[in-house]
């Protein structure tokens, strides 16, 4: 996870009066708008493309 822009988000989620996993959910919709995928979804991706 980009490490610097989690720690951004949970700032901002801090600010907004979010706490424990409503701040969570916040920082991870956040990564995922950016593009950021899980590393359990991108094997699952490299998978998927590899049998094409």
């Amino acid at each position: 996870m980009p490490e610097v822009l989690e720690r951004k988000l949970k700032a901002q989620a801090r600010k907004k009066g979010y706490t424990g996993e409503r701040a969570d959910a916040y920082v991870y919709g956040t990564l995922r708008k950016t593009g950021w995928t899980p590393s359990s979804q991108k094997k699952k991706r490299k998978r998927l493309l590899d049998h094409k």
